[in-house]
């Protein structure tokens, strides 16, 4: 009998008691490989706050080239008092105009766009943190392109990007002074695609945006306003900057401009 209990004993030992307690390690407490965390590795994208996210629609526009005299009317008729360009004379002399409206200037807007023709091609919502940039158009680079721009009102150089994109980038943050307001960043630019996971495990933006900052430009907006971002011009004959940014070649030939909307200025 006892030699029964005591194989039964040792049974239960040899199933519960052997078994080695393993420590009790968190993420943060893992040692580093060459200073990388796994807790570094962790999606904290959750974190952000919902309410603290810049929101904006865009919309992309086309109209045939000699209706460029037409929307350069519905610029004339929006605000320029909240846009300052970094370079003034380098922005208007590349062809570029801009324009905000106020909320309740939107549908006006959009009549007046339906009056002249024009077409909605696409709709996309730009969701980030302030001071994030991101790409609000871009067009296929092949790396053989030798594009002129002007770097003041009577200055002029070439731009000989690689293979890759051009386009408008777009950030924006919540204006310090006003509630309901947003200070938006527009500038063309030129950038290469990969490495995208390198650079955002290196705490930097996805994209490496090249800036042109002769087409920088900021604006201020509220909440449910709108910019008007599209060519001052008609199609110039040489490779400009603002013939590759704004028109559309093929056998019809068209013109495209963006409304973008504001829906969230964050805080």
């Amino acid at each position: 009998m006892k030699r029964c209990c005591l194989l039964l004993f040792l049974a239960i030992w040899i199933i519960a008691g052997c078994e080695i307690p393993q420590p009790d390690v968190t993420p943060s407490e893992t040692p580093s490989i060459e200073g990388l965390k796994i807790s570094d590795l962790q999606d904290d994208s959750q974190s952000i706050e919902t309410e603290s996210l810049m929101s904006f629609r865009v919309l992309t526009y086309t109209v045939v080239p000699d209706s460029v005299d037409k929307l350069k009317k519905i610029f004339d008729g929006l605000s320029h008092g909240e846009i300052r360009a970094t370079n003034k004379g380098a922005f208007y002399a590349n062809g570029f105009a801009m324009g905000t409206g106020r909320f309740e200037q939107g549908a006006q807007i959009a009549q007046k766009l339906a009056r002249m023709g024009a077409a909605r091609t696409a709709q996309s919502r730009l969701m980030f943190p302030p001071d994030k940039s991101e790409a609000l158009s871009r067009i296929f680079l092949q790396g053989t392109e030798t594009i002129h721009y002007s770097t003041s009102a009577d200055g002029m150089a070439t731009l000989t990007p690689g293979p890759g994109f051009l386009g408008w980038v777009f950030s924006a943050k919540p204006d310090p002074r006003f509630r309901e307001m947003a200070q938006v960043k527009l500038f063309p630019a030129t950038w290469q695609p990969g490495i995208e996971n390198i650079r955002l495990a290196m705490g930097k933006d996805a994209i490496d945006y090249q800036p042109i900052r002769a087409g920088q430009v900021l604006a201020r907006v509220e909440e449910g306003g709108v910019i008007l971002l599209g060519p001052a011009r008609s199609v110039p004959d040489e490779m400009t900057l603002d013939k590759q940014l704004f028109f559309l070649p093929g056998k019809r030939p068209k013109i495209q401009f963006y409304v973008i909307i504001c829906d969230s200025a964050g805080f």
